[in-house]
């Protein structure tokens, strides 16, 4: 970042990397208050992968996505790229947790290839037996729902199973950021 005559810091062009977001992080508020900086540049379509609700949460034990390779060009997954200030990437790193690493990966956005970065799950933190948190769902479908991904993409992630958070406390702090969407 570079600091303007008024103090002000400024993003350079070449300070910004693009991030490919497919679970909670496609709803702009949120990743608004994780990441100060993101802008969302449009939805995308990142082929070779599928999306799954498998990745052990470190943080509340339950189920959240992660964009699993399987090689076969017809498996997609719908997300949104985000601009966002490098200097902040690492805060970012540490929301999504030891849990996830980070992969470069090409997604198509406006019909032309764009480098991304993403997170997904490490193997050792796949669990298939988990379900997300209602909470999780809900952020995932209003961020789809936000970005305008495929009607029929939509309803697939809204017909994921899910459970209630024992925690209501955590469900609706973690809901906040739709309710000032």
């Amino acid at each position: 970042m570079a600091q303007d005559a008024n103090n002000h810091y400024r993003v350079r062009v070449d300070d910004l990397l693009h991030y490919f977001a497919y679970g909670s992080n496609l709803h702009p508020a949120r990743m608004r208050l994780r990441v100060p900086s993101a802008r969302p540049l449009g939805y995308a379509v990142l082929t070779g992968h599928q999306l799954r609700f498998h990745k052990r949460s470190y943080k509340d034990g339950s189920a959240k996505c992660d964009a699993h390779y399987t090689g076969h060009s017809q498996d997609r997954i719908y997300g949104a790229v985000y601009s966002l200030a490098a200097a902040e990437k690492a805060a970012l790193d540490t929301i999504e947790g030891p849990g996830y690493e980070i992969a470069e990966r090409v997604v198509i956005r406006d019909g032309r290839q764009q480098a991304v970065f993403l997170y997904r799950a490490r193997p050792e933190a796949i669990a298939t037996d988990l379900q997300p948190f209602d909470w999780y769902h809900a952020l995932v479908v209003a961020g789809a729902r936000h970005h305008g991904l495929p009607p029929a993409y939509i309803e697939s992630l809204a017909e994921i199973p899910f459970q209630a958070d024992p925690d209501s406390a955590r469900a609706s702090h973690e809901l906040a950021p739709l309710q000032s969407a």
